[in-house]
């Protein structure tokens, strides 16, 4: 069946039958497998001699799976501003992750906790900063950006899922417009509070890590890489989902072009983003800013320098360049796939080198436990809140196939 016929004979009531059909226990019982296990893994890891790279992990995993969260919400708050209404079908997939962010907060204890591994500067005082980077100031700041971008993003949510609860719940069926101005707002607010607070994560949690190393633009290099997983995990999402959820005729060819065009050009401009860090630090050649790339790029760790090239760009860009593959779910499923794992091998990159001692990268046990344990918990939350809320906007998702049959 074609988008339009689909359009013309998916009835208001058959949205909200579908907003239904989410397969929250097939997402929980997986969740949960992935949890134990990794947790298994994590706690065996943590009695041995092994138990710095967990926490070196912990660190790797938390600041990407709470970026792809983020992003995610940013991304919904974005559609808003933006009025784009050709997503409505999948927004909701976007906003779910709002669930993990409020994970995300009790994680991040286990940053604090395992700080003696991950920052050096706890040993090795920095007065040259005066009380930036003091214990107490430091995680307290970093928590409570945590915290209010959490709040923020349920704030938005929860106002864009209010018509839905309604209609789903029995209620008439609810105005595309309805409470537009309230939800605007709390999305402007969202989108520059993440781009300022995530900017200032990055400069803590990850540019400290590495002895005097700055780079203006590490703050928008991290918060633009979380945005481009986002839309990566929402092309998985959207695929994988929309079989099971009875989407498959809803969720058009067209729909899925216009997310592979977003993919594609954030792809780029990430590609951006890192030339043009690279190249004023190369072109400066100062001994204080050449030694953070040079070390990636160099030695044992250019293979793990090189594949992050490879799979966050230059797949990713040639894969996705044409129309086919950005409308082919098969494809367009791989290449998101492949640039995920590109993001996830960047974060470690960025972050092991500066606090492994001068060890050359591992991959194992350690870190495969703390990436099943974050993956299982995201899971779950996203099944946590599929089975409260409708994953499905029928007021949005009428607008959308509306819009696309004319």
């Amino acid at each position: 069946m074609s988008a339009a016929a689909a359009a013309a004979t998916a009835t208001r009531t058959e949205l909200v039958a579908r907003a239904g059909r989410f397969p929250v226990r097939l997402v929980t019982t997986w969740g949960a497998a992935l949890s134990v296990l990794g947790a298994v893994l994590v706690l065996e890891t943590l009695a041995g001699p092994r138990a710095a790279r967990v926490w070196q992990a912990w660190h790797v995993n938390f600041l990407f799976w709470t970026g792809l969260a983020q992003g995610l919400v940013v991304f919904a708050a974005t559609l808003k501003l933006a009025k784009g209404h050709w997503a409505g079908l999948m927004i909701r997939f976007a906003e779910s992750a709002a669930a993990f962010l409020a994970v995300s907060l009790a994680l991040y204890l286990g940053v604090v906790w395992g700080r003696a591994a991950i920052f050096s500067w706890l040993a090795e005082r920095r007065p040259d900063l005066g009380a930036w980077l003091t214990s107490k100031f430091f995680f307290l700041r970093n928590g409570l950006i945590y915290l209010g971008l959490t709040w923020l993003s349920w704030r938005f949510v929860r106002h864009d899922l209010a018509p839905d609860l309604r209609e789903v719940g029995g209620g008439p069926p609810a105005d595309r417009l309805e409470g537009r101005d309230a939800i605007a707002r709390d999305a402007a607010l969202l989108v520059v509070a993440y781009a300022f607070g995530y900017s200032l994560l990055a400069f803590d949690l990850m540019m400290s890590l590495a002895h005097k190393w700055v780079s203006n633009l590490f703050g928008a290099f991290y918060f633009m890489g979380s945005f481009l997983a986002a839309l990566m995990a929402l092309a998985v999402g959207t695929i994988v989902l929309r079989r099971r959820m009875g989407l498959e005729t809803l969720v058009s060819r067209k729909q899925l072009h216009d997310l592979g065009k977003l993919c594609f050009g954030f792809t780029v401009f990430w590609a951006y983003l890192m030339w043009a860090q690279y190249l004023v630090i190369w072109y400066g050649n100062l001994p204080e800013e050449t030694y953070f790339l040079f070390y990636r790029l160099i030695g044992p760790w250019r293979p793990v320098g090189v594949a992050v090239f490879l799979l966050v760009f230059l797949l990713p860009f040639v894969g996705l360049l044409g129309v086919k593959p950005k409308q082919s779910p098969p494809i367009f499923l791989a290449f998101a796939l492949v640039s995920l794992v590109g993001i996830w091998l960047e974060r470690y990159l960025e972050i092991v080198p500066s606090i492994n001692g001068g060890a050359g990268p591992a991959l194992g046990v350690p870190e495969l436990g703390v990436t099943l344990l974050f993956a299982g918990l995201f899971l779950l939350s996203l099944g946590w809140f599929a089975a409260r809320y409708p994953m499905l906007s029928p007021r949005l998702a009428a607008d959308t196939l509306e819009r696309e049959r004319h």
